[in-house]
């Protein structure tokens, strides 16, 4: 039998639901006052709350939720119209029955207060009459901050656990409804479970390791099972953690709309994927970012009526709210229809505070003026209001987002202003790549990755730039730091003269060049955290378990930037803009991956081509007809042996070892694996190349790369050889080259 404490702890937890579900409703009733249907669901929820209310004996409560309830029945009649004074009363209404819940929720009992004002001011809407004058949105006497409080009532409201659009069953539903009913679990019991499946991840893969080294296949097609089964566990345990946007984003209409008011202004928000899901500590992450970036857009972005008017604008201003999945992270995009930033103004406030000279304000580029915004006290507003003023936005916004592993970018205009937060989807297993250095292994995490590159002992690219390594990638300089000398490992013992590599990452605007001995792998790891000790280092954001049992560190990009000096150095614009005047201009390259085949080194295909880099087990083959398969994630991809599609190599099959080399190239949304002996590195030729003559099966051309001459893979043709058709509107290779060498980038991609 449930005892009375977790009765009234359910109670809270309803009511919660239901201010965050008026809030949104009521601002749009506001929006459509004739919405019958919206009308009832808001005096429907009102009516719950009352009833609630009388059966644990909360008068005030009561009181309150009877006086809106008594008003939206005038409603409901056609009497009264959705206005603005009205919905400012029921808006009134329902921050004072928050408040009242609060305290209930923090003394178990129903704190005392005094709503006569508000009472009245209800009563005297519902009858006909205007509210008696000084009676405020919270029905006592406005007051400086009344705004102010509003706002961080609808910060600091506690998150809902579970979607507020789902509808509440009925008594009496029939059985096959009931089997959709939502069950409530308690975030701890999700959390727990969420770290049992994560132990199981690291057992499978400890697991998968041994079968490299057993021959005994019904042991290997064992631990394939459990492999199956454990990513198909956990991607449900996953599904449990993500939360719809719009569970936060239903706040957000009425943060508006209190702004908009406030601000003399007129504004409406748009919302658009609100069913995008995101993991819930995630979207805790970033409630504090979006409010500021609306603030921001309402405050700074949306003109006031008269000038929007005078310039040939509607004198209501739009906010977009957008959500959506892109490349394996979630895109959150805050766009205005305001009058853009003031490059000028921005560039003016960082001359007077001496973050700049004139002279070097004058050369920036927009996104340089732009960045100045994020800076921790900056602000262009000649005084400090309760919105704005006191240079906190955008910094708050860039630490949060950058905290999780996310990014931030920001486009502006006449047209109006567009934020853009890319988000990962979760922070509890993510795809890393590790690296070696001084015989130890490190994990990066795959969304700071730009690119690899193998760094030859004495490479004439590396440069020492006023007491900084710099690499000459194509037309930029990099800056390098090397993982060794920043972890104060020991150097291997064969050390002397061995190639090296740059994995090139980014930490929010930041780009730089991390050296170490090898790049290993990648691979979906399970996040740990670590202790006080290592955290307080700021170079490490986590720990993963390995398939041989042992540990390695996930690598914090933005910590070793600026552990390393770099964050601090290249934050100076006289140093970034030296950088960029060093680096000479170059022609137009074409990105080409450099790999073998058997008889035939030094190919390259086009890097259009190349979506990952793997190696698997021979034991993983499966043959499906005359093709051979592999389980790769939740897809079957079939492999593609190119010693079979061009013209003079020897058959590959006959040299397969216990590790297969595969470029990935997704093929209208099929994983294809084109099989090669080895792969050397990216190269960037020039855009001419000479046409074989005569023509070779499988060879569109050759290239000329320093002193190395490259053949150059005809996959168009491939592809047609393993019957799998072009993309729509792309012509055969060798069709487009008839006459002189066109430029490389006019191949079909």
């Amino acid at each position: 039998m449930l005892n009375s404490a977790h009765i009234l702890d359910e109670f809270l937890l309803e009511a919660q639901e239901i201010f965050d579900q008026l809030d949104a409703d009521l601002v749009q009733l506001e929006t459509t006052p004739q919405d019958k249907k919206l009308l009832g669901s808001i005096f429907r929820a009102l009516h719950t709350l009352k009833g609630s209310s009388g059966f644990f004996s909360f008068g005030r409560l009561e009181k309150v939720a009877h006086a809106g309830e008594s008003l939206l029945t005038k409603l409901r009649e056609g009497a009264l119209v959705a206005d603005m004074p009205l919905t400012d009363a029921l808006l009134a209404s329902l921050d004072c029955l928050r408040l009242i819940v609060r305290g209930i929720a923090a003394q178990r009992v129903e704190p005392a207060g005094d709503d006569d004002a508000l009472l009245q001011r209800l009563r005297a809407l519902a009858e006909g009459r205007a509210p008696f004058a000084g009676a405020s949105d919270d029905g006592v006497p406005p007051s400086p901050g009344g705004a102010a409080i509003k706002a961080q009532s609808l910060q600091s409201a506690p998150e809902p656990i579970f979607d507020p659009d789902l509808e509440p069953m009925l008594p009496g539903a029939a059985n096959t409804s009931e089997l959709l009913a939502p069950v409530k679990v308690s975030v701890e019991a999700l959390d727990t479970l969420m770290n049992l499946v994560s132990e199981m991840v690291l057992a499978r893969n400890r697991l998968l390791s041994f079968t490299d080294h057993s021959a005994d296949a019904h042991f290997a097609s064992t631990v394939r099972t459990i492999d199956l089964i454990t990513l198909e566990l956990q991607e449900r345990v996953m599904k449990t953690r993500m939360q719809a946007v719009s569970s936060l984003w239903s706040k957000f209409p009425r943060l508006v709309r209190d702004m908009a008011q406030d601000c003399g202004k007129k504004v409406q928000l748009v919302q658009i994927g609100a069913q995008t899901e995101l993991d819930r500590t995630l979207l805790d992450a970033i409630r504090d970012p979006l409010i500021h970036i609306l603030r921001n857009s309402v405050d700074h972005g949306i003109e006031p009526p008269a000038q929007r008017l005078a310039s040939g604008k509607s004198e209501t201003g739009t906010v977009s709210l957008r959500s959506l999945h892109e490349n394996g992270m979630v895109v959150i995009e805050v766009a205005d229809d305001g009058g853009g930033v003031d490059l000028a103004l921005v560039a003016h406030t960082a001359v007077e505070k001496g973050l700049v000279t004139q002279e070097r304000a004058a050369r920036m580029t927009q996104r340089e003026i732009l960045d100045f915004t994020y800076l921790p006290g900056f602000s262009t507003k000649a005084s400090v209001t309760h919105w704005s003023g006191r240079g906190v936005g955008l910094d708050v916004v860039r630490t949060h987002v950058q905290h999780i592993g996310g990014a931030v970018d920001m486009r502006t205009g006449p047209e109006g202003t567009t934020l853009r937060l890319q988000i990962p989807l979760t922070l509890a297993i993510l795809p890393a790549l590790f690296v070696q250095c001084a015989e130890q292994r490190f994990a990066i995490a795959q969304n700071h990755l730009l690119e690899m590159i193998r760094l030859a002992p004495s490479d004439p690219r590396v440069e020492d730039f006023y007491g900084v390594s710099v690499f000459r990638l194509r037309d930029t300089l990099i800056p390098l730091t090397y993982l060794q000398q920043e972890l104060a490992l020991a150097p291997p013992p064969t050390d002397a003269n061995c190639a090296r590599h740059v994995v090139v990452v980014q930490a929010g605007d930041l780009v730089f060049g991390l050296v170490v001995d090898k790049v290993l792998f990648m691979q979906e790891v399970v996040v740990k955290s670590v202790g006080p000790l290592l955290k307080s280092s700021r170079i490490y954001s986590g720990a993963t378990i390995l398939g041989d049992g042992q540990v390695a560190l996930i690598l914090d990009v933005g910590g070793l930037a600026l552990r390393s000096g770099l964050a601090s150095k290249l934050a100076d614009k006289a140093f970034k803009a030296e950088l960029n005047d060093l680096s000479p201009p170059v022609a137009s390259t074409q990105a080409m991956l450099l790999f073998d085949l058997p008889s035939i080194p030094r190919l390259a295909v086009a890097l259009d081509y190349v979506d990952r880099l793997e190696t698997f087990s021979a034991r993983q083959l499966a043959p499906r007809g005359s093709q051979d398969v592999l389980v790769y994630g939740d897809q079957i991809m079939r492999l593609v042996w190119l010693s079979d599609y061009i013209e003079g190599v020897a058959p590959q099959r006959a040299e397969i070892s216990d590790t297969l080399t595969v470029i990935v190239h997704y093929h209208q949304g099929q994983p294809l694996g084109l099989v090669v002996a080895r792969i050397h590195d990216i190269v960037h030729i020039a855009p001419e190349i000479i046409l074989v003559s005569p023509p070779q099966r499988g060879i569109v051309g050759s290239a000329i790369f320093g002193a190395q001459v490259l053949s150059i893979l005809d996959m168009q043709e491939i592809l047609r050889q393993c019957q799998l058709d072009p993309a729509p509107g792309q012509a055969h290779a060798a069709t487009a080259l008839t006459h002189a060498p066109p430029p490389l980038e006019s191949l079909p991609a």
